[in-house]
């Protein structure tokens, strides 16, 4: 299995106590294209109030924009774009070909936010997630997540394409606006301290 984007991250050990799946997803992204990060780093940089974490968890644009501001004021090489699934901008096909070259690329990392029990197939499961994409098998069409909460939905798990777009267009409770994804990429190669 190839993981290439996510090889930091087996040597830093991410605890997530709390729900906070959103931020810590950012600290696993930053750290897997070479920036440690720590969710407290996030909550530190960005003065995120823990409370609108921790409640009702943050949308797809809430997550963006605290990412956005952590990367300006950590002045990290990086860019960030959103995409947000309601406006049928993107499409099934426009999704696989998103992923099947994300997986491709080690300069990215796809954040995906989803609706769990679309994505588990388990409608006992309830609420959003956000989870970092590691891998596409082009021949099954099965994206493998890497979880940002192993002890519940294991390290890395399986799911067919079609089922994890349709978990990303599913709506969110607390807002009108459909999941969607993050993507966060190097934008350039030199190192400057």
């Amino acid at each position: 299995m190839k993981t290439r984007d996510l090889d930091n991250i087996s040597l830093a050990a991410f605890q997530q106590p709390i729900n906070c799946c959103n931020v810590t997803s950012l600290a696993y992204a930053l750290t897997a294209l070479g920036h440690p990060t720590s969710v407290d780093d996030i909550f530190y940089m960005t003065r995120l109030p823990i409370a609108s974490v921790l409640d009702d968890g943050m949308t797809l644009a809430e997550t963006y924009d605290t990412l956005l501001t952590y990367v300006e004021k950590a002045n990290l090489p990086l860019s960030v774009r959103m995409e947000c699934f309601d406006k049928q901008s993107m499409t099934l096909e426009d999704f696989i070909r998103e992923i099947e070259q994300a997986v491709g690329d080690d300069k990215d990392i796809h954040i995906l936010n989803f609706g769990v029990s679309i994505a588990h197939d388990n409608y006992n499961l309830g609420g959003g997630h956000f989870s970092l994409v590691a891998n596409y098998d082009p021949n099954t069409q099965e994206i493998t997540m890497a979880d940002t909460n192993p002890k519940k939905y294991t390290r890395f798990w399986k799911c067919p394409a079609e089922r994890m777009y349709n978990a990303c267009v599913d709506k969110d409770s607390s807002s009108t606006r459909s999941r969607g994804m993050i993507v966060v990429r190097k934008t350039d190669h030199s190192h400057h301290e």
